[in-house]
């Protein structure tokens, strides 16, 4: 007979040895470099190189990974991709940086085979398992290779890929994504910090923005009104923790919010490496703000959850948002959520809450009269505590207001819901627990 019990708790164990909880880095010596997360169907998914092993001082790097994630607080280990698989020689230590998109129902893993060139592979999933869809690369030399789809009418898609040893190309794909529609161009990028980047720089990510393109590369990153190019240099996305030539990235929005990933060496000289994940801000100006001061605070919390203890929550970390809230702000002046209207809400996942009994908000240039109510768990839970909003009361730009809330304990998901008149609109900066 079968031992259920004890077959169950093997089944747990072997559960929780594919899922790593939230941190940073967001595995645990898995070694995920090359980091490019897509988002499918509200499911956050993680394509990622793979360094063997902490001890290696060469890329060793027999297969890609995919990860999955609904909450940001776990990473599950869904697909090991292998050479085998493809193209390349079964037992090839070359799978360099990948990256994934989808069109007409299929899903493509785009690979790089070391420096020789990119090939493509299919599948019905975004979790694989993939099809070589070519038995041969998609494009030659080069490698790293980014995904881009623009927002035109025909939703064109394009493949940016190379190094500096060489350039950056960018082609449009046809419709089937596993074909160029035209030759390679390659990319002029202009100023100091391109000119000044190692020879070797690679692995690049794009993406656009309020009708501007961004193009990055380790540490820095250039701007352009075209895919094509020419593009200008413009600072660093971010300073400290490993954000040097060296992290190679991606970006991504889920749920109204913008997350800035990128991996790093976890020793001098060894080739092995894990991956960081914090909020991004795009400021009033257009920069790049890879919010570095949550990790100076926060680093092995996390993102996608919150502590009451801490001494500030700031607005621009929420969870989601309804779709009319804004952040704005500088990373001089700092971020905060504005346009928060009639109606609108801003989601704080997994809280920790250890019976305080008040909550502190923040809030600048109120207009009109409304309502702050604190729900549990979603916008129509258990109503925890509110307090009314009047312009009129309004001292000053910056206002403190207060509302108790019932106590609590454990994680718990707070909705803040704006009930207002037509003329209610305020903005909030930040919030804090209060015993």
């Amino acid at each position: 007979m079968i031992n259920r019990e004890k077959y169950s708790l093997l089944y747990v164990l072997f559960l929780l040895t594919q899922i790593n909880f939230s941190q940073n880095p967001i595995t645990k010596e898995e070694g995920v470099s090359d980091p490019h997360i897509r988002v499918f169907n509200d499911t956050i998914y993680l394509y990622s190189g793979h360094d063997s092993s902490p001890e290696d001082k060469l890329w060793n790097m027999k297969d890609w990974r995919v990860f999955s994630s609904t909450n940001l607080l776990d990473f599950t280990l869904e697909e090991t991709i292998s050479p085998k698989e493809n193209y390349m020689d079964d037992n090839s230590f070359d799978c360099w940086a990948s990256d994934a998109s989808t069109r007409n129902g299929k899903y493509y893993f785009y690979f790089s085979d070391k420096k020789r060139g990119i090939g493509v592979m299919v599948s019905d999933s975004p979790k694989g398992p993939f099809k070589d869809a070519l038995n041969k690369p998609l494009v030659a030399p080069m490698h790293d290779p980014t995904i881009f789809i623009d927002d035109d009418k025909n939703k064109t898609p394009y493949i940016i890929y190379g190094d500096k040893s060489d350039t950056y190309y960018v082609a449009a794909l046809n419709d089937d994504m596993i074909s160029t529609a035209e030759i390679p161009k390659p990319i002029t990028i202009h100023g100091d910090l391109w000119k000044n980047a190692p020879n070797w720089m690679d692995k690049n990510y794009v993406f656009k923005y309020n009708n501007t393109y961004y193009l990055s590369w380790g540490r820095d990153y250039a701007v352009s009104k075209n895919i094509y190019g020419p593009y200008q240099s413009v600072g660093a996305l971010g300073k400290g923790h490993h954000l040097d030539e060296f992290a190679h990235g991606s970006f991504f929005w889920w749920k109204g919010q913008f997350y800035h990933v990128w991996c790093y060496y976890l020793k001098k000289g060894f080739k092995f490496r894990e991956t960081i994940i914090t909020y991004c801000h795009i400021s009033d100006d257009g920069k790049i703000v890879t919010d570095t001061q949550f990790l100076d605070a926060h680093f092995k919390n996390g993102v996608g959850q919150y502590d009451a203890s801490w001494n500030v929550i700031e607005a621009e970390w929420f969870y989601e948002k309804s779709s009319e809230i804004e952040k704005k702000g500088t990373l001089e002046k700092g971020f905060l959520l504005t346009n928060i209207q009639n109606k609108s809400w801003v989601r704080f996942a997994n809280i920790n809450l250890n019976k305080q009994s008040k909550i502190e908000f923040t809030v600048k240039n109120i207009q009109g009269k409304g309502e702050l109510e604190i729900r549990d768990g979603s916008l129509n839970g258990k109503l925890l505590g509110s307090v009314f909003i009047n312009s009129l009361n309004q001292k000053k730009e910056t206002q403190k207001i207060v509302s108790t809330i019932k106590k609590i304990k454990g994680k718990r998901d707070l909705y803040f819901k704006f009930i207002g008149d037509h003329n209610f609109y305020l903005e909030l900066d930040s919030f804090k627990f209060l015993e």
